[in-house]
């Protein structure tokens, strides 16, 4: 399977990008969950849906639903706080 998250491009230059397979395909049910309080961005690519969560400067989260794949962005100046925060994220939910 080919991945949807093509092209990247850093929310903030010199954040790092990682991608992370998963278990089963992203659902609208994950996607709220991971929301919190946070603000939801929609970036329409043409041939999908990103869905984009910020969260407190530390990391951001590209989703698209129906793909088994979180694309993620991470601040490096907030050293490896922000790993460790990603993680337990993708941990509790996937």
């Amino acid at each position: 399977m080919t991945s949807r998250f093509c092209d990247p491009v850093a929310p903030y230059p010199g954040w790092l990008r990682r991608e992370y397979r998963l278990s089963r395909p992203v659902t609208e049910e994950d996607i709220a969950s991971l929301l919190g309080n946070e603000d939801l961005y929609v970036r329409d690519t043409g041939s999908c849906q990103r869905k984009i969560i910020h969260k407190f400067g530390l990391v951001e989260l590209n989703l698209i639903v129906g793909e088994p794949r979180i694309e993620a962005w991470i601040n490096p100046e907030s050293g490896a706080y922000a790993s460790e925060y990603l993680d337990a994220l993708i941990e509790t939910r996937f």
